[in-house]
């Protein structure tokens, strides 16, 4: 097959793949057996000891925080200053005003921003009128604070953001910084009372029902308030709580009897149960508050009953049990909402019976149900504007809640002030806590914050919350530093959701908070295969540390889990080990260097640097860099010389090698290492900066620049890029030019789809380079681990088709990795052919320009007789002009690698040319690939971290702006402007569609044929194999298109979007994920203590007393009668 051939000869004569293989086999291997029950110990310390030095920092500022404020209570030091300006100048520094911040200003990488290194700054929210006596107070006080921030900073320099929020919404926080912009230009809103860290340290995880009386009543200013109220208590909520929302009324006759339809409904689409209090649901709940109009009858008693019904439904924490109640406590609802149909007279039409609702029946229900309801609810009553205190004072009262009332929607934080100091003031406030994941708001992604609650010891009222971060991509260096080969590790936190998986997303990589997903779903299939790991979850919930051995993991390995827990169980991560992990094969520098020759690092600029022409000299002659080359526009590259980066994987502290600014420094100490002879101890207590093992690789790779530079074949000067990506990270590349910082090669998507069939050349989809070259194709292929010897005595064991590396073969489908080839390596057998060691070392690749990759494949299956080839138009079987040959190449999940409309598409528009799927250009063949010949297999899954968009992205015009090669990128944080761009995407749960090829539906032909007629197109078409890649060839004559209207075809879209790939928002996602916890906290015996407090209660009971002065009245009257 001629476009195979090609493919496999550009591979060949461009990628070299033979010679760095033959480098692997002849480096010196030694085995390192791994103990993983060691290294659950390992991990378990070194985090241990990481967040006990963020809980002593907490610590300290919490007393710091309760010694400055009883000493400015005991002295009576209230400020005489009547404005914030008034203040001293070192005492005020705000963040939402440019010429109050501190002198001290410069750029963090470890905080992405400007910051402060010496004082810290305030923010208060907007609703809090800045020049109060208390806020004035409070800004004073806090000054106080600085001494400590510098304290911990000093002691643990991996501390991130030392903050306190006090309870008027004040918030503290060092280091100093400018507050964040929204895109039009303003500051961002920032109220501590309503952040995650805040909340889960007051109040602890509670069930909250919110009842709005939805009556017509209600209607106008009333139900405005009403829904803030429930927006107010929402915002409130983290993910440690549940939560759901009630809409209560009842229908009605209207004043001329037309029947008006409402009902009392559960507004989550989960209306039988609770939902987490996550910010999906939230915001769903938020949407549907939003979109609700006030009307129907004042009609509570099954709003009541079903708020009950919930609160004893699981999955619930069972800790806390609180009903929100809005209303304006009428029992009417006007002239026009009627409690019957009304009739006719000879006089005309009467008019049903004015409704006028009897709340004692609402009573009763609360008073029956809260009575078997463990722990009881307390009832928080706000009445609405009208003087009605009766009805929601009583219910409040006889249930340990409390009523306000409310006469506008404005400050509801403080206004609300019942419900909120309540749930304060039950907390037990000396155990401190760290909170549940969540988004930073300050722009470190994923974190969690111990956070401590302070009380005064003067007063015992309540002060605020500190909280100090750790970032969840610090702890996932922790786990990652630790995998070798195949290992992989995950976290999940007590209720078995998952936080770190390399299945899902990067914790830096989230737009929203996550939804945590149960680890059952990554690591066993749909019919909860293989059942063994529900023992390894169940233990890890406990938070047992130990191991299990699973014989057929979910990716068919052999797997061995070893796990442990941390932070008294809240977490538990385990690695799963595969068989072959068990022993551990390192490649060792070579003992002789005669041929190896100096490498480079990546950062070519830093090499003309002063501190690199001092400590190198000679090295940028030697370079011989070049900037204005036409093939490489805006780059820095080499032709003498390939150049190494390194991965953040293959740092020791991958975290300060991302946020190391000291680019000059960085070269040298990496052209310093990989060049040099200083023994190689690996990472453990030695202070060395690299990962044992990397040195290494970046000598036994370096002959492979030598045969690069030699090459010599027809499409050479169309290949951008060739380079080598090795699993430790080290990626060696020419001609020798910078990658961007956070590269990561084994990340990228030709490693991962090479390494899944190491046996086949791997092509990829069309996408925009890196580095900024262009629209580029990459070719790659897999290079193993160096061939492991074996005897023909322990080959013996295995059967031809599962021959192990090592192991004499004749074809490659001998071996169980697919490969068979002749091997430089030593041991058994060396003169035959024998299989490749089943662990993939490096995927090596070059990037080709997509058009000649196109013109090329095309020139290669030009038909013999000139007659019907690709891209040639003639006359249609019946005689009609217009049909046409299309060609393409789609891969293993049915995206485009080769379309003709690649060509003419824009550079700057990758929608047009990146991941295109075959249903979006062929619908009507697709629809056959899938459903008649069983082609393609459909499969559908969930993403709960999924990226949706406000409005389809417009493709870009220019590039000027925006970052566009690696050097670029640098200066990204530093240069930006204050106003953020606008976000055109969210955070959304969404519906993945994909499909998988079988080639099985080939059938002994290897080739499928057949006809298509269909709104989009007809033709005839034919689908093969290129067996030795990853890549089909689908073939169509007589191509012909139909256009239904002048306008738009759209059946001819329908057809195509059915049997399209792709990601689809699920408009209302929360209804896809459900919490399968049968349990409650209270069951788990995981409730915080609490206090047995009663609020204050009270409402006016005037009405009451009138009612019963009238009675008596009329009773004398009676008698007097």
């Amino acid at each position: 097959m001629l476009i195979q051939n090609y493919i496999l000869q550009l591979a060949n004569d461009g990628i070299k793949r033979d010679y760095t293989q033959s480098y692997l086999d002849s480096a010196k291997y030694i085995s390192e057996k791994k103990d993983g029950s060691e290294l659950i110990t390992l991990v378990q310390k070194q985090l241990g000891d990481y967040f006990r030095n963020k809980k002593q920092a907490a610590e300290r500022l919490a007393e710091k925080v309760r010694d400055v404020y009883d000493e400015f209570y005991e002295k009576n030091m209230s400020s005489t200053a009547t404005t914030l300006n008034d203040l001293p100048s070192d005492a005020y520094y705000d963040s939402d005003i440019p010429d109050k911040l501190p002198k001290d200003m410069s750029f963090s990488p470890y905080f992405r921003q400007q910051v402060s290194a010496l004082n810290s700054t305030i923010k208060i929210a907007d609703e809090v009128p800045r020049n109060e006596k208390q806020v004035i107070d409070a800004v004073l006080l806090t000054s106080k604070l600085d001494e400590t921030f510098l304290e911990n900073a000093r002691k643990d320099p991996l501390l991130r953001w030392q903050y306190f929020g006090s309870i008027i919404g004040v918030t503290r926080l060092y280091p100093g910084r400018e507050w964040s912009n929204n895109f039009a230009g303003f500051y961002d809103d920032y109220d501590p009372r309503v952040r995650p860290w805040y909340i889960q340290a007051t109040s602890g995880p509670k069930d909250v029902i919110i009842i709005l009386d939805c009556s017509l009543s209600m209607k106008g200013e009333k139900f405005s308030i009403a829904k803030a109220v429930a927006r107010t208590v929402i915002h409130t909520l983290t993910k440690q709580d549940y939560v759901n929302v009630i809409c209560a009324r009842n229908s009605h006759w209207s004043e001329v009897g037309k029947w008006h339809f409402y009902d009392t409904r559960v507004l989550s689409c989960q209306d039988q149960r609770m939902v987490p209090a996550t910010n999906a649901h939230r915001k769903d709940l938020i949407e549907q508050i939003e979109k609700l109009e006030a009307g129907g009858t004042t009609e509570l008693e099954k709003g009541f009953d079903t708020a009950f019904s919930l609160l004893r439904s699981v999955p619930r924490t069972g800790c806390q049990s609180i009903i929100v109640f809005a209303t304006d406590g009428k029992d009417t609802d006007g002239e026009d909402v009627r409690c019957g149909p009304g009739y006719y007279t000879r006089s005309g039409y009467v008019p049903g019976p004015i409704c006028k609702y009897n709340f004692t029946s609402v009573y009763g229900v609360a008073m029956e149900k809260n009575k078997y309801l463990q722990p009881s609810a307390r009832i928080f009553s706000y009445l609405i504007v009208e003087d009605a205190e009766i009805f929601p004072g009583r219910l409040a009262c006889d249930h340990y809640g409390s009523m306000l009332k409310l006469e506008t929607g404005e400050n509801l934080i403080t206004q609300m002030s019942n419900y909120f100091e309540f749930l304060s003031a039950i907390a037990v406030m000396e155990n401190a806590l760290w909170t549940a994941p969540y988004l930073d708001a300050w722009g470190l992604g994923l974190m969690i914050t111990h956070a401590v609650a302070v009380t005064s010891k003067k007063t015992g009222k309540y002060i605020g919350v500190v909280g100090v971060d750790a970032t969840l991509d610090e702890i996932e260096n922790f786990l990652t530093k630790h995998q070798w080969g195949s290992v992989y590790s995950f976290l999940i936190n007590s209720q078995s959701g998952v936080i770190f998986h390399p299945k899902l997303k990067p914790s830096t990589k989230l737009l929203e908070d996550p939804i945590f997903i149960p680890i059952a779903q990554l690591e066993q299939d749909k019919d909860g295969k293989p059942r063994e790991f529900s023992d390894i979850e169940d233990a890890m919930l406990q938070g047992k540390t130990g191991s299990k051995i699973i014989s057929k993991s979910r990716d068919g390995k052999t797997r061995t889990y070893y796990y442990g827990s941390i932070l008294d169980k809240e977490y538990s991560f385990a690695f799963s080990l595969g068989s072959e992990d068990m022993i551990f094969r390192r490649s060792q520098e070579p003992t002789n260097r005669s041929g190896i020759g100096e490498s480079y690092f990546n950062l070519l600029k830093m090499y003309d640097s002063p501190l690199l022409k001092e400590k190198l000299p000679g090295v940028l002659e030697r370079l011989q860099v070049k900037d204005k080359e036409a093939k490489y526009p805006g780059l820095r590259v080499s032709y003498e010389h390939s150049t190494i980066f390194l991965a953040p994987q293959s740092h020791c502290d991958p975290i300060e090698y991302s946020y190391n600014d000291s680019l000059e420094k960085k070269t040298l100490d990496a052209h310093l290492w990989i060049n040099g002879n200083d023994p190689d101890r690996g990472c453990e207590g030695t202070g060395q900066l690299y990962n044992k093992g990397v040195r290494a690789d970046v000598l036994i790779t370096y002959p492979i620049q030598e045969i690069w530079k030699k090459r010599a074949f027809e499409s050479l000067d169309q290949v951008k890029w060739t380079n080598v990506g090795l699993r430790s990270g080290v990626f060696r590349t020419y001609p020798g030019h910078r990658s961007t910082r956070n590269y990561d090669p084994t990340q990228r998507p030709w490693y991962k789809r090479t390494s899944a069939a190491p046996h086949k050349t791997s092509v990829s989809t069309p996408y925009m380079d890196s580095a900024g070259v262009g629209k580029i194709n990459t070719i790659s292929q897999a290079v193993f681990e160096g061939m492991t010897p074996k005897t023909d005595k322990e080959c013996a064991n295995f059967t031809k088709g599962k021959l192990m590396g090592g192991c004499v073969c004749d074809v490659d489908t001998d071996c169980y990795i697919k490969v068979c080839y002749k091997s430089v390596a030593e041991g058994p057998n060396k003169h035959q052919r024998r299989c490749a060691t089943e662990r993939v070392e490096a995927v090596t690749g070059l990037d080709i320009l997509y058009d000649d990759f196109q013109k090329k494949s095309l020139e290669s299956m030009q038909a013999s007789d000139f007659r019907k080839s690709c891209g040639q138009e003639y006359d249609c079987p019946d005689g009609e002009p217009g049909c046409q040959t299309r060609c393409y190449l789609f891969d293993t999940s049915a995206f485009l690698v080769m379309d003709a409309d690649f060509l003419m598409a824009n550079a700057l528009d990758p929608s047009q040319y990146d991941m295109v799927t075959l249903g979006r250009k062929e619908g009507e063949i697709m629809k056959h690939l899938v459903y008649y010949h069983k082609f393609f297999k459909r499969e559908e899954s969930i993403d709960f971290q999924g990226s949706c968009r406000i409005s389809p992205d417009d493709p870009k015009v220019t590039m000027d702006g925006l970052p566009q090669n690696p050097e670029d990128t640098d200066d990204y944080y530093k240069k930006r402007g204050k106003i953020p761009k606008f976000h055109n995407d969210f955070g959304c749960i969404q519906n993945v569609v994909s499909y998988k090829t079988d080639d099985l539906a080939l059938g002994p032909s290897g080739m499928i044929t057949g006809n298509v007629s269909g709104p989009c197109m007809s033709g005839f078409y034919y689908v093969t194999a290129l067996p030795q890649t990853n890549l089909y060839l689908l073939v169509i004559e007589d191509w012909f298109a139909y256009r239904q209207t002048l306008f738009y075809n759209f059946n001819c879209k329908i057809t195509r979007s059915v049997v399209n790939s792709g990601a689809y928002r699920i408009i209302n996602g929360t209804c896809a994920h459900k919490e399968t916890s049968d349990s409650t906290l209270r069951d788990l015996g995981k409730c915080p203590k609490l206090k047995d407090v009663k609020p204050r209660c009270e409402f006016n009971k005037a009405a009451i007393v009138i009612g019963h002065i009238t009675f008596l009245v009329g009773a004398l009257l009676l008698s007097y009668l």
